[in-house]
This record gives structure tokens, C-alpha cells and sequence, in this order.
């Protein structure tokens, strides 16, 4: 009986360390603000003519970008229970006010070992495709948050496709496949993470 008993609480401390181990790898989901609408999007938007994009100004603002270098700017991925938040951190030149976006419907984070797309449900606070503006930045860094389906634990590698859409110029609407991307490569950098500080004497 005491054997039974010391079974039952091994597979219980088994499970509390299971439990608490995967609540510890989830992510807070990443801090958003709402823009200001400076001008909807014409009723006949038309992709072909830029003065029909909605605009917008004071988009979330951040120090310096953050995460991985791809496709223009900064990407960081953020495993969450209810969704997969990714944030993209860009940036804005300083010899131009005037910049345009665009992300599509069907896009997908693709789990790179299965094929299974868990796709983009929506980009916060601003449409989905549609070409929008964003204005009066300039010099500034930028961030836009993406929110995708959630990702099971198992997923480790993955890569970003992005959907087709009506191209115009300066801006080409093929699909894409990015490389393969570790998730672990991808997420916020702890302070476990960060590169170790060695202290002490430097010997030549």
C-alpha cells in the first residue's frame, strides 16, 4: 500500500512539473495602442490610386526594433494560449513622411516540418487587404502586431508565407515563402537568453 501511495504522488509531482512547465513557456502577448485614423479609405478604394488609402498616424512608437531581421524590418514571435502574436518593427526613413502597407488575407505562419498553416486572423487596428498609409513618423520605429492562429507546443520550426495579391507599383503582390525560421529563434529574448556577460579579467 505505501508503494502504491508513493507511486500516486511521483506521477502527481510528474504532472504539477508538466503543467507548470508548459504554462512557464507561454509568452505575454505583446503591448499594442490604437492609431489615429487621419483619413478612411475611399468607398471605391482602388489599389491603383494611392489617394484612395485609408492614413494613419501615431501608430505604436517603440525605442528600437526588436527581433529577428527579415523581409525589411524586425520580427518577434509571441506563443500565447489564444493566439500567436508577431510583432513588426520598422524603421520609418527620414527623408520621406509618406509610407504605404499591405497584409493580406490567407497569410500563414507554416509549421516547416509538418506543412500545417495556422493563418493570420487579423492585423490589429488596421484593414486587411487594403493598401493603407501611415504618415507624420518620420525617423521614428513603428510597430505592427499580427495575430495568428495559436501554435502547439510542438511546433519548432517554421516560415512566413505570404498571400497573393493585386500588385501595383512599388509594391509586387506575389506570394512568398520566407526561409525557415527556429520559433525559439524568433520569440523575445529573455534574460536566459541574452548572450552571457562575462566578468572578470580579459587575458591575452
Amino acid at each position: 500500500m505505501k508503494k502504491i501511495y508513493m507511486i500516486l504522488l511521483l506521477v502527481a509531482a510528474s504532472h504539477q512539473c508538466t503543467t507548470a512547465n508548459n504554462e512557464a513557456d507561454y509568452d505575454t502577448r505583446p503591448t499594442n495602442q490604437a492609431p489615429q485614423l487621419e483619413r478612411p479609405a475611399w468607398p471605391n478604394y482602388d489599389v491603383h490610386n494611392e489617394n484612395s488609402f485609408a492614413v494613419f498616424n501615431t501608430v505604436l512608437s517603440v525605442p528600437e526594433p526588436q527581433g529577428t531581421r527579415f523581409n525589411g524590418g524586425f520580427w518577434t514571435l509571441y506563443r500565447c494560449k489564444d493566439a500567436t502574436y508577431v510583432t513588426f518593427d520598422w524603421t520609418v526613413p527620414s527623408y520621406q513622411d509618406w509610407w504605404f502597407f499591405r497584409f493580406t488575407t490567407g497569410s500563414a505562419i507554416i509549421d516547416a516540418d509538418t506543412g500545417d498553416q495556422y493563418l493570420l486572423r487579423e492585423l490589429e487596428y488596421f484593414p486587411m487587404d487594403q493598401c493603407f498609409w501611415i504618415h507624420g513618423q518620420s525617423g521614428e520605429t513603428i510597430r505592427m502586431v499580427l495575430v495568428f492562429a495559436p501554435l502547439p507546443p510542438g511546433v519548432k520550426h517554421v516560415r512566413f508565407y505570404e498571400a497573393e495579391a493585386p500588385s501595383r507599383e512599388w509594391m509586387d503582390g506575389t506570394a512568398t515563402l520566407s526561409r525557415i525560421f527556429s520559433v525559439e529563434e524568433l520569440r523575445p529574448q529573455t534574460p536566459d537568453k541574452q548572450p552571457h556577460e562575462y566578468k572578470g579579467k580579459v587575458i591575452y
